[in-house]
Formats: C-alpha cells, sequence, structure tokens
C-alpha cells in the first residue's frame, strides 16, 4: 500500500445565533456608558472576549486563569440550571388553557442574527444560556399577550432570567490574570508572592493542575491528573 500525505488545512465553520426578542437582545448588546446615566453592562461580545483571554492564559500556564476557569465554568452551569427551571415553569403555565385552544410555537418573522466568533469553548455556554432566556422571554411575552399572566408578573419573570445572566457577565468582568506561569509559584518568586498578596491565595489543587476546568487546554510539557470540580472561593 502507498504512502500518501494530506496537506489539510483547518476545519472552519460559520456559525451565528438568532434571537427573536427585543430583551435578549438587549444583553447581547449590552448598555453603554452615559453621563448621569446607569452604569453600564457589558455584552455577550465582551464577555466571549474575557473569556478568550482566560483560555490564552490558561495555554500561557497561568494558574490564577485556570481558578477562573473553573469558576465561570460553575457559575455557567448553575445558571444554566436556574434558567431551565424558569423555562420548565413558564411552560407549564398553558396547561391552564381551555381544551381545544392549541398555541403554536412563538417566534420573531425577522429575528436578529449575530456571527459567532469564538476561540474559547466554554464561551459558548454564556451563548447557550442566552438562547435559552430568548425562549424564555417568548414563551412570556405569549402568555401575557394570551391573558395566561398579567403583564406584572411577565416583567419580574423576565428581569429574573435576564439577572441571571447579567450575574455571569459581572463575574467575568471580576477575572484578572497573573501573568505569570506556574514555575514562578512552585519557585516562589517575589513576583508570585506580590501576586498572591494583590490577587488571594491560590489553592494547592490548582497551583498542581489536579483540579481544572473540563474545557481547559491540556497544560503545557506536563502530565496531570484533571479532577474537574468547583473553584474554591
Amino acid at each position: 500500500m502507498s504512502d500518501y500525505t494530506f496537506n489539510m488545512g483547518p476545519l472552519r465553520s460559520a456559525i451565528h445565533i438568532q434571537l427573536h426578542t427585543h430583551n435578549a437582545t438587549r444583553l447581547w448588546t449590552g448598555r453603554r456608558a452615559t453621563e448621569n446615566g446607569p452604569a453600564p453592562i457589558i455584552g455577550m461580545p465582551r464577555f466571549i472576549e474575557i473569556l478568550n483571554q482566560i483560555r490564552i492564559a490558561t495555554e500561557h500556564n497561568d494558574p490564577y486563569a485556570d481558578l477562573w476557569m473553573l469558576r465561570m465554568e460553575e457559575k455557567l452551569t448553575q445558571s444554566r440550571k436556574e434558567m431551565q427551571m424558569m423555562l420548565a415553569q413558564a411552560k407549564t403555565m398553558f396547561s391552564e388553557l381551555p381544551e381545544g385552544i392549541n398555541i403554536e410555537n412563538c417566534f420573531n418573522v425577522q429575528p436578529a442574527r449575530f456571527p459567532l466568533f469564538i476561540n474559547a469553548p466554554l464561551a459558548y455556554q454564556g451563548v447557550y444560556l442566552l438562547t435559552d432566556f430568548d425562549q424564555l422571554a417568548r414563551q412570556l411575552l405569549l402568555a401575557s399577550h394570551i391573558a395566561v399572566i398579567s403583564r406584572r408578573e411577565m416583567h419580574n419573570r423576565l428581569n429574573n432570567g435576564a439577572t441571571v445572566i447579567r450575574s455571569v457577565f459581572s463575574l467575568a468582568q471580576k477575572y484578572h490574570g497573573s501573568g505569570l506561569s506556574r514555575e514562578d509559584f512552585v519557585n516562589d518568586t517575589p513576583q508570585a508572592r506580590a501576586v498572591i498578596e494583590r490577587l488571594g491565595p491560590l489553592p494547592e489543587a490548582i497551583l498542581s493542575g489536579k483540579r481544572r476546568s473540563s474545557f481547559s487546554s491540556p497544560l503545557p510539557n506536563t502530565k496531570q491528573v484533571e479532577d474537574p470540580g468547583v473553584a474554591d472561593e
């Protein structure tokens, strides 16, 4: 059998997110700062950018980036569970409709579409969370329109769902990398001691590489047993 050499390029795929409600679209874009106005809120593009910064730092063996990758994974997992519970509760409201009334899924005839350029796999979990909220908003807006719930209840539930996403964004904004590698902390360099004083103690399991996010890239030149788990606070 002859040997063949293939000169193959990288895989590519065009990915878009499609949103049907203004509520979800506003969370995508965020809120800019205005003079004497409410505080600015980051949107999904900035969130994706922060997650990519964390990914790059983990690939450069920054243990604090590993710590934050774990924190973000835990936060996103819990937030998606909360959003799914809200969505399940919203869907049960339609069981109260009289027999003979059938409601089709609510959708926008001209939804907003945004291209996704994501290099950090964990950031997709944030995108999924937003699409969950978009589905929740569609259910609540429909329920209010057909008088299954009041407008006040609709707004309260929408605010609860939006708060879940903003909480994820808020946590991501607190990220600070050390700019150092594990070797600096293992060797207890003056720079490492200064970082620990500024950013707080580093759990031993994080420093050793035994506890890392399931979305983290392999550590460079290291053979470690990964035990993904919840980050220590």
